[in-house]
């Protein structure tokens, strides 16, 4: 039998450099043409402060079964991304670039796109990517050292979050239908209402709620599915930016394998958090919290600048074995 624990797996993270003129030029004639919520365009949904850098050497330090690092990009590149195989801090095949040229390979007139849930969606047409992966956005990290059995139990994935009813969410959802059709206003898309709809798969009156932490795929499941419904596919990567009626792909494939009797469901786990200069304190100490298995920096960007500072030189310090000595000399 088919054991995905005897093997390593590949663990993929999305990454835009929204600062990039480029883009930002890419972007703008989409922007003037299309009807855009305008949380799917702020700028800390673009923004990168090099957490990036964080991530894979967290990664290479506490993920000893990661095959490859795939960075998904849109004709980018993080600039000091190859320092990691250049002062050997990793082999020269472990880190690889894909385009969404690469992804989107047959879907090649939904590009370009600015939308995460577009992107997510079409991870698993990455040329050589493990059965099972990873996936985690840049700004995630590892906290402690991880094992396969955090996120597989033979062909059974592993899900952390919590049951939610169905109902009192649709209920609100369309009472802002409502309002948005009323006062001529676009829809803010909600994270948690496209795991609801990514959901529906599961034809229950429940679903099963997820948090921010780096999720199991099952690339065949979640591959199959997509590719047996192209209505279904094609409505869902149309989107150039988030929109209200997308749902969550990590959702979908979840709800998948709980269907097919191939999910481990377990409570949520606490997350290293830092979401704003109040919580700088918490998340430097909690580092060193061997509980705490992964941690999430988000919004970094609106830190002001000495806790900027202090959580770099925190993060620098933490990983500073697997991180290239020249990132480490220039946070210094």
């Amino acid at each position: 039998m088919h054991d995905p624990n005897k093997e390593n797996i590949d663990l993929v993270i999305t990454w835009v450099d929204g600062d990039d003129p480029l883009l930002k030029q890419k972007r703008a004639p989409y922007l003037a043409q299309e009807d855009v919520a305008s949380g799917a365009i702020s700028a800390t949904r673009f923004a990168s402060n090099d957490e990036i850098y964080y991530n894979v050497a967290s990664i290479l330090k506490y993920v000893p079964f990661c095959r490859h690092i795939y960075i998904v990009t849109d004709q980018q590149k993080p600039k000091f991304i190859d320092e990691f195989v250049n002062q050997g801090m990793c082999s020269a095949d472990k880190i690889r670039i894909v385009d969404h040229q690469e992804i989107f390979t047959g879907y090649e007139p939904f590009l370009p796109t600015f939308n995460s849930l577009t992107i997510e969606t079409m991870l698993w047409n990455i040329s050589g990517l493990s059965e099972y992966f990873i996936t985690l956005d840049d700004d995630f990290f590892f906290n402690q050292p991880a094992s396969m059995s955090d996120f597989l139990d033979q062909n059974n994935i592993i899900i952390r979050g919590h049951w939610r009813k169905s109902a009192p969410l649709k209920a609100k959802l369309h009472y802002r239908q409502l309002m948005s059709k009323a006062f001529n206003t676009t829809l803010q898309p909600k994270y948690v209402v496209s795991q609801m709809l990514g959901a529906e798969v599961y034809k229950s009156s429940k679903f099963f709620e997820i948090h921010h932490y780096p999720h199991i795929i099952d690339k065949k499941v979640i591959k199959s599915y997509l590719l047996a419904h192209p209505d279904y596919l094609n409505n869902q990567i149309k989107h150039r930016f988030r929109d209200i009626s997308q749902f969550d792909p990590v959702s979908l494939m979840n709800h998948l394998k709980i269907k097919k009797g191939e999910a481990v469901l377990k409570p949520n786990l606490n997350l290293n958090y830092l979401k704003n200069e109040k919580s700088v304190s918490d998340f430097i100490k909690n580092l060193d919290n061997t509980s705490m298995k992964y941690g999430c920096i988000q919004s970094m960007d609106q830190l002001d600048a000495t806790s900027f500072k202090q959580v770099q030189s925190a993060m620098t310090e933490k990983l500073s074995s697997h991180l290239p000595p020249s990132l480490v000399n220039v946070r210094e």
